[in-house]
């Protein structure tokens, strides 16, 4: 099993969660944030615990390498989440190793890029 490269140093943007798969008012975001909460009872009340719930999972679970982008290497983890309401259900995270500028090189630092029920 490897992890996530670094994955201690694992970011996830609040606004990700915030703004996007846990808003209802999210245009891109609305149908996931409707999953989250019917699955696992996650909300724009109760996000930090979906945040803090996941980066304490990442070092444990296996990541794969699954495609290099002009943007970046991405990874997908999946991760065992329980929820507020008690159920546990395998969330399916995307992690991006963001190319630098005018460079071959990638960040150190993996980011959450998005995040949903399989």
């Amino acid at each position: 099993m490897t992890p996530l490269p670094n994955c201690e140093r694992a970011v996830i943007e609040d606004s990700k969660l915030v703004s996007y798969a846990l808003s209802p008012h999210s245009e891109r975001g609305r149908h996931k944030a409707r999953m989250f909460a019917q699955a696992l009872g996650f909300n724009l009340l109760n996000w930090e615990l979906l945040k803090q719930s996941t980066l304490e999972a990442l070092p444990a679970l296996p990541a794969t390498l699954t495609r290099e982008t002009v943007f970046g290497k991405k990874y997908e983890v999946v991760i065992p989440i329980t929820g507020p309401n008690g159920r546990t259900v395998d969330v399916l995270t995307v992690w991006q190793f963001d190319r630098l500028p005018d460079s071959v090189q990638y960040a150190d630092t993996p980011r959450l890029v998005t995040l949903y029920l399989p």
